[in-house]
């Protein structure tokens, strides 16, 4: 299948050809499933589309309640140009924009604990909800109503049972509540509401956001990206793609079958499984989800067609913060899935380069790589809806 696109086109109708190549590839059964165009990687105009049509109409994972444990408690987040804060108030949790209503400066940036958001510029003062509590030397500008004024806030919701954070730009779109109420139930022996959240990190690439995923969510190149790191232990043979559920994907990683993990103490003895909650929210975990411990959450954020940046938050057990033995484990698995990282990172550069050319076809793919067929049907389904 060609998934070349005439660059002589005018830009329109470049993008309705890579549209049109999209949907063309649609399949309702694996074995003939597809690739999306390599130009749906490197497009910026295709990116632009991806961001009306899916970013802007669909949930958007941000963070878990861990982060903001205590009133006042907040972190910020930056979305598709829209500058955001998360934060804890009196009375619950809201997702808002931090622009200030004076002059648009940001009333607050990175993360800690605030009783007042208060701007740098000429010191306009938020309460926790939002309410602009002091505006100083306004007292002379006709009509100004400062109890009128408060900072937007953004739909949201906290998926019960899991504490993440979700937010939609969409004043009509249904509950994500109520779309991963099997993923809740999937995930209830995890208690990963119970959990703390040990690490954050924030990682730049440049490459585009899919590739990031479709990595992440298939075992396959486990026997070429990890051959030395991780498919001793976990072979790519026995891995495999569940039926795709509602709203997300879910792939198994067993270990090899000459291993035995009676504890699941160690991470290299410990079956994993990686999750994807469309569009941009990947999780991996153990198998087995009454043992697992520890979560490790991605929010994976799109900053342009070849440039994307991922959040990564590892949660742990609240007994395990000061076990030592634990502690130890956790920077074993650091190490490891450092070189697993570095190892990811190369394959998806390759293949970001790789997209570009004139020569790159359409893929088909393997029965291992089901879940990022189930990310190409997702997409097509959100360039089909008005």
């Amino acid at each position: 299948m060609d998934g070349n696109i005439d660059l002589g086109r005018p830009a329109s109708s470049k993008l309705d050809a890579i549209v049109s190549a999209a949907l063309a590839g649609s399949s309702k059964e694996a074995a003939h499933s597809c690739t999306l165009p390599p130009a749906a990687y490197t497009s910026s105009e295709f990116y632009a589309l991806e961001i009306k049509k899916i970013f802007r109409k669909d949930w958007i994972c941000v963070g878990h309640v861990a982060q903001i444990a205590n009133v006042g408690d907040y972190f910020t987040i930056d979305l598709f140009g829209e500058l955001l804060v998360v934060v804890r108030g009196a009375d619950r949790v809201r997702v808002m924009s931090r622009v200030c209503l004076h002059r648009w400066a940001p009333v607050v940036e990175g993360a800690g604990n605030a009783k007042v958001f208060s701007c740098p510029f000429h010191k306009w003062g938020y309460g926790l909800d939002g309410q602009l509590l002091g505006a100083p030397f306004m007292e002379q500008v006709g009509d100004f109503q400062a109890h009128e004024c408060r900072l937007p806030e953004i739909r949201s919701e906290i998926i019960e049972g899991l504490g993440l954070i979700f937010i939609t730009f969409s004043p009509t779109i249904d509950s994500i509540s109520t779309r991963l109420t099997s993923l809740v139930e999937h995930l209830a022996p995890a208690n990963m509401e119970e959990m703390v959240c040990s690490s954050v990190s924030d990682v730049e690439n440049e490459y585009n956001w899919k590739i990031l995923i479709e990595t992440f969510m298939e075992c396959y190149h486990h026997i070429g990206a990890h051959r030395d790191t991780l498919e001793p232990s976990f072979p790519a043979r026995l891995s495999y793609v569940e039926d795709e559920k509602q709203g997300w994907s879910l792939c198994h990683s067993p270990l090899r079958e000459d291993l035995h993990s009676e504890s699941y103490s160690s991470t290299l003895t410990t079956p994993f499984s990686l999750y994807l909650v469309y569009p941009q929210m990947l999780m991996a975990t153990a198998m087995d989800v009454s043992k697992a411990k520890r979560v490790d959450v991605l929010s994976i954020i799109p900053l342009a067609a070849n440039r994307v940046r991922s959040r990564r938050y590892t949660f742990i057990p609240k007994a395990l913060v000061t076990d030592d033995a634990f502690q130890a484990e956790l920077e074993k698995a650091k190490d490891l899935f450092g070189a697993v990282n570095i190892e990811d990172n190369e394959v998806n550069d390759m293949q970001q380069i790789g997209a570009a050319s004139s020569f790159a076809p359409i893929g088909r793919l393997s029965h291992l790589e089901n879940s990022v067929w189930h990310l190409a049907e997702y997409v097509r389904r959100c360039l089909k809806a008005d």
